[in-house]
């Protein structure tokens, strides 16, 4: 029987013959650094030197040492050239499945490419945080070759592994069972147009989105599955990886998605820093929603709007004392991302310098990602408008610093108390994780009701997408068991909805 050819991704012109020398000479030199408290502003004589990786013994076979780096090196550029994120063009790659796949010769691998131009390493590694990024350096090219064992062997255990990963991942939160409900209806989607999807292709045929256009053709050519479970249980697979102009040669009814659905989140835990219950939360946040924008927007006098939405509190019966919690600025966010309009005057006033999706991104990068404030255009806009949200954003940033704020984390199993400190929170993207958490949580809630009325769906994040097979499910379907989930945690969303 005739092997199959493979794809291998490399980098044009590479020596290899280089990287294995350098390999050994890694190996036997091991890697040392500068002792700190022998430098001297006067000599270099009398350096001593800490040994930060130990020196061993190299891989006496040409061939192996070839196979692992080709591995290697395909294993970055396949993710590289295939995985497009936005603003992003290095890859994470973990220690531990590198080292599960090749063994120890991996680190001076690395080393190697790295010594000699052909990667380079971008971001620390953080213990049980953050991977290393890598990126390569030089042009990638795709070569078809014959088969080879200890290369595809490698390939394949590590897809296997990962696989195993996402399984285990996806079982530990949401169960067996929801898992395989998932994936089936995942491979329920195809591309149900086949000739114009190769069309669009090969007239978009720009080196840098043609290695991206060949991995979705071979993702769809076999078996889909979850690609992957983040620490905040967000779930990846060829959907979250499909670029919009794609979506359209897809069997894809229509897909649902939440307005301004992060700026939205953060209401909740606005409702939770005010000891709001979910009741009473989600009776304010309706009355908000039922407000008709043109009625009472003003883009001059917002303490005009704050005192409108106050006034149209009380008519509806909510009571002063939870009305009083609250301050003007916050009431308008509320409302506004409520009504799915948050975006809509921060793009007004930027109109001609930025598109909407550019502030979309800074300023909810710049206002809830960063931890650190830098005097940065969005951040100073949101600070103004909502000076009041923007507090409670800082103080949900370093939550252990508030008695109330701290008990959310341990109610809601996001740390460990140890002694009396909550442990196992990472202060740096505090915010962000609990928010994506939260929608986690959210939509695994609305998959469940889904699957319970035997509706087929998955999700891309923030949206729900059900494929052409569910014929007799109409959109409004969805929408009312998204707001039910909602409606259990105080929020009411305005949904907007796609179809194809």
């Amino acid at each position: 029987m005739v092997k199959s050819k493979y794809n291998l991704y490399s980098i044009k012109g590479i020596d290899y013959d280089a990287v294995i020398a350098m390999y050994r000479k890694i190996c036997i030199e091991g890697i040392k650094e500068i002792a700190a408290d022998s430098i001297s502003v006067y000599t270099t004589d009398g350096l001593e030197y800490n040994e930060k990786h130990k020196s061993r013994d190299p891989l006496h076979d040409d061939f192996k040492i070839l196979f692992k780096a080709k591995y290697l090196l395909h294993a970055i550029a396949y993710r590289q050239a295939t995985h497009i994120e936005d603003n992003v063009d290095s890859v994470a790659m973990q220690a531990a499945i590198l080292r599960d796949v090749i063994g120890d010769d991996y680190f001076e691998l690395l080393r190697a490419f790295d010594k000699l131009g052909y990667i380079k390493c971008y971001s620390p590694y953080k213990v049980n945080k953050q991977a290393r990024r890598y990126k390569v350096l030089g042009d990638i090219v795709v070569t078809q070759c014959s088969y080879n064992k200890a290369i595809e062997g490698y390939i394949e255990r590590t897809k296997n592994i990962l696989l195993k990963a996402a399984h285990k991942r996806v079982d530990e939160r949401y169960g067996i069972d929801f898992r395989q409900q998932y994936t089936k209806n995942l491979q329920k989607f195809k591309i149900r147009d086949k000739k114009a999807f190769n069309g669009f292709i090969n007239k978009n045929r720009k080196p840098a989105k043609i290695h991206y256009y060949n991995f979705i053709k071979d993702c769809f050519n076999s078996k889909l599955e979850i690609f992957s479970v983040d620490s905040n249980n967000r779930i990846y697979h060829i959907l979250t990886s499909l670029k919009r102009e794609l979506k359209q040669y897809l069997n894809i009814k229509f897909s649902i998605d939440c307005k301004n659905s992060h700026p939205l989140l953060f209401n909740y835990f606005i409702f939770y820093s005010k000891n709001i219950s979910s009741n009473i939360a989600y009776k304010i946040s309706s009355i908000l929603f039922s407000i008709p924008y043109s009625d009472i927007y003003d883009t001059i006098n917002n303490h005009y709007v704050g005192k409108n939405l106050y006034k149209i509190l009380r008519d509806n019966e909510i009571n002063d004392s939870i009305i009083e919690k609250f301050a003007e600025d916050e009431l308008i966010y509320i409302w506004k991302t409520t009504s799915g309009r948050f975006w809509d005057d921060i793009v007004e006033e930027n109109k001609g310098k930025y598109c909407r999706s550019t502030i979309k991104k800074r300023m909810f990068a710049q206002v809830f990602y960063a931890k650190k404030q830098k005097d940065a255009i969005f951040v100073n806009q949101f600070k103004r408008d909502y000076p009041n949200v923007y507090e409670l954003v800082i103080k949900w940033k370093s939550p252990l610093s508030y008695d109330n704020l701290r008990g959310y984390i341990v109610d809601n199993k996001k740390g460990v108390v140890y002694k009396g400190a909550v442990k196992g929170v990472d202060e740096e993207t505090a915010l962000p994780n609990l928010m994506m958490s939260l929608e986690s949580d959210i939509f695994y809630e609305v998959l469940t009701r889904l699957y319970r009325k035997n509706i087929s769906a998955v999700h891309i994040h923030d949206a729900i997408v059900v494929p052409d097979s569910e014929v007799e499910v109409c959109a409004s379907q969805i929408e009312e068991v998204m707001r039910e989930v909602y409606k259990g945690r105080g929020l009411h969303p305005t949904f907007s909805v796609d179809t194809y």
